[in-house]
């Protein structure tokens, strides 16, 4: 994977937005810090939370590659999320890799866990691969 952190560019709202992501062919990761913002009644990482930080993670692991003229723009066409463990208000690292696919669906594996390493979710994706730049449309 591409060592050098890549300055988050995204329309993500700002409660999925991550940061310090790496780039690998097919792979990524990134940082998340949950916030008092992100946690249930319960002061556990909402599980809405965590199903849009999969998508994203794998999203962007699914068109990834070190050279941002290379990458290609994704949509979910599904997932499948397995809850593990807890999670509060602190820092969580997400990781996606591409299992398999064809020029147009990859799909996906990815897991996000605490700083300790303790899992919180798995998930599994498939995902339509766009062409370069199609995520840049000009609005009417």
């Amino acid at each position: 994977m591409n060592d050098v952190s890549v300055p988050v560019q995204s329309n993500q709202p700002p409660s999925l937005a991550v940061s310090d992501i790496q780039r690998g062919i097919g792979e990524a990761s990134a940082r998340f810090h949950a916030g008092a913002e992100h946690l249930n009644m319960k002061g556990m990482l909402h599980g809405g939370i965590i199903a849009g930080l999969m998508d994203v993670i794998m999203a962007i692991a699914a068109g990834s590659h070190p050279d941002p003229a290379k990458r290609q723009f994704s949509i979910t066409l599904s997932m499948s999320l397995n809850f593990i463990g807890s999670a509060g208000a602190e820092p969580l690292v997400l990781r996606a890799n591409t299992t398999g696919g064809g020029r147009r669906t990859a799909f996906l594996e990815a897991r996000i866990e605490n700083a300790n390493g303790d899992p919180i979710a798995t998930a599994q994706g498939a995902f339509k691969l766009m062409e370069p730049g199609s995520e840049f449309r000009q609005m009417p």
